[in-house]
C-alpha cells in the first residue's frame, strides 16, 4: 500500500514530466487572439508560475472587442484555465469529476474583475460551481440585467495538439463571439459535443 508521502512525490513526479506538454498547451492558448472588422480578441493577463505546472489550475485572461479602432471598449472577457484537479464534492456523481480539464469561458461583462477566474471549486469533483445552472453542454452564470456568462469543458487528454486547440477551443470562440448571441454558446458547442464534459444533468422527474 502506498503511504501519503510516496502518493505525493508519485504526483508531483507525474506533473513534472507533463510539464513541457502543458506549457505547450498554456502558450497555444493565445492562438484564440485574432483582429477582425467584427471581432478583436487579445491576451491581457494570466497566472505567473514560471512555467511550473504545481498550483492546481492555471488561468489566462483575454479581452474582447467589436471593432479593430483602438478606442473601441472592452465589451466582454475570455477566460482559458487548465485545471488538473478539484475539490471533492457531493452534489452529484459527475462522470468526469476527477478528469484534469481546460475550462473555457466568456463574461459579457466589461470589467476585467468580472472575467471568470477558475479555481479548484470552480467546478468541484460533482461539477458544482456556486451559482451557475448547467445546459447539455456548458455551465452559466446569470448577472442580472438579463446577461448571462458562460463557460465548457474538456478533458486534459483531448488536448494533444494545436490542431485540437483550433478544432476546440478556437473555432467554437470565435464562431460564438461573432454569432448574433454570443450569451448563449449552445449551437457553437454542437459540432464539438462529443468531446465535451458533460456537466451533470439533474434527475429526470416522472
Amino acid at each position: 500500500m502506498m503511504t501519503i508521502d510516496a502518493c505525493i512525490w508519485q504526483s508531483a513526479s507525474n506533473i513534472l514530466q507533463a510539464q513541457d506538454n502543458l506549457n505547450e498547451l498554456f502558450e497555444a492558448f493565445d492562438l484564440v487572439e485574432c483582429r477582425t472588422p467584427r471581432l478583436v480578441i487579445e491576451c491581457k493577463d494570466s497566472d505567473d508560475g514560471e512555467d511550473d505546472f504545481i498550483q492546481p489550475v492555471w488561468n489566462a485572461y483575454y479581452s474582447v472587442r467589436r471593432a479593430e479602432r483602438r478606442n473601441a471598449r472592452v465589451e466582454g472577457w475570455i477566460t482559458l484555465a487548465i485545471q488538473l484537479t478539484c475539490s471533492e464534492g457531493v452534489e452529484s456523481d459527475w462522470d468526469f469529476g476527477k478528469r484534469a480539464k481546460v475550462l473555457v469561458g466568456y463574461s459579457p461583462l466589461r470589467s476585467f474583475d468580472e472575467a471568470w477566474g477558475f479555481d479548484t471549486d470552480s467546478p468541484n469533483s460533482a461539477g458544482y460551481r456556486e451559482d451557475c445552472e448547467v445546459t447539455a453542454s456548458h455551465w452559466t452564470l446569470d448577472e442580472g440585467r438579463g446577461v448571462v456568462s458562460w463557460f465548457y469543458a474538456i478533458p486534459l487528454d483531448q488536448m494533444t495538439s494545436v490542431d485540437a486547440v483550433r478544432r476546440l477551443i478556437v473555432a467554437p470562440l470565435h464562431a460564438i463571439l461573432q454569432a448574433d448571441n454570443p450569451q448563449d454558446p449552445t449551437a457553437g458547442l454542437n459540432g464539438i459535443f462529443g468531446s465535451l464534459c458533460v456537466p451533470p444533468q439533474p434527475p429526470v422527474r416522472i
